[in-house]
Parts: structure tokens; C-alpha cells; sequence
């Protein structure tokens, strides 16, 4: 894994302040944020760093679309109202 650019900050889209780089690129047990090349496309040349140091599988869930927040709060409500129709 290409260490070089750990130390640098970058604003985080995701959670609204600067981060390390060294965070974005590990941020799901090892693999990149979703939001990676979002945030640091301005930066680095991103893309590269992402084929250099991942594999393909790995880098499918990186560009894989996010769902949005509204999508993820409608369905932990649905999820709730299945739990609470099964107790």
C-alpha cells in the first residue's frame, strides 16, 4: 500500500470536517471511503492511486453509487415496523 500521502488533510464530505488521507483510504476495515474520489479528486490523482493499490473487487465497492440519507432513513423505518410487527 502506497503510504506517501497519509499525512495529508482533506476536507470530508462525508462527515463534515478535514481528515488524514491515511483515514479515507482505510475508513472500512481496510478499504477506501465510498466518497474518496469525491473528495480528493482536486488533490491527487485519485484514480490512479485507487487502481494502483486495490483490487478490482475492492475497487468496485468504491465506485459503487452511495445510497442517500434519505434512502437509508426510509429503510431502517421500514426495517423497525417489520421488527415491531414480529414481537
Amino acid at each position: 500500500m502506497d503510504t506517501q500521502f497519509d499525512t495529508r488533510q482533506g476536507y470530508c464530505r462525508k462527515l463534515g470536517h478535514h481528515l488524514n488521507f491515511k483515514y479515507c483510504r482505510e475508513e472500512h476495515n481496510t478499504l477506501p471511503c465510498p466518497k474518496i474520489r469525491d473528495c480528493w479528486f482536486h488533490d491527487l490523482n485519485i484514480d490512479l492511486f485507487i487502481t494502483h493499490n486495490y483490487k478490482q473487487e475492492e475497487i468496485e465497492n468504491v465506485v459503487r453509487p452511495v445510497k442517500s440519507k434519505i434512502y437509508t432513513i426510509l429503510d431502517l423505518i421500514r426495517q423497525a415496523k417489520e421488527n415491531q410487527d414480529h414481537i
